[in-house]
């Protein structure tokens, strides 16, 4: 793309490399802003499937209806991560996990699924989860 602004160079306004940077800025931002909002939403799915998994194991739901979900799940997601038995486990003990502190679920919808989940697997203090929750987010981790 460069050549091509070189050889016309002679022919295109003073400030088009300016134009033309800003506009690939905004283009940038925008895309970065769609897939935070894409993220948002996928990890409040997934705690409400956490909380659904975890209402239906109270009302007697066992090892093999979670087992035969996952597969479900993946049948009619084909190529779409994060319906494995081990992540719908994670998800409902995130759900779980996250009722305890009325911030938490504003805090991991803002972060990676991976981030939320293993700080949640690795840090049991509620004091320490939070911190992290919010360092997390401070740093815009991702």
């Amino acid at each position: 793309m460069e050549k091509s602004i070189v050889k016309i160079k002679n022919r295109i306004p003073s400030n088009y490399i300016q134009i033309l940077s800003d506009l690939k800025q905004r283009i940038n931002q925008a895309r970065y802003k769609s897939l935070q909002k894409v993220n948002r939403e996928m990890i409040l799915t997934y705690l409400d499937i956490g909380k659904t998994i975890s209402n239906e194991v109270k009302n007697g739901w066992g090892n093999s209806v979670i087992i035969n979900l996952s597969k479900d799940l993946r049948a009619e997601f084909i190529g779409m991560k994060g319906f494995s038995e081990r992540n719908l486990r994670r998800m409902k003990y995130v759900y779980e996990q996250s009722i305890i502190n009325l911030k938490w679920p504003q805090l991991v919808a803002k972060l990676p699924w991976r981030h939320s989940s293993l700080i949640f697997s690795k840090i049991k203090d509620t004091k320490q989860r939070t911190f992290y929750l919010n360092k997390a987010n401070e740093l815009k981790l991702s």
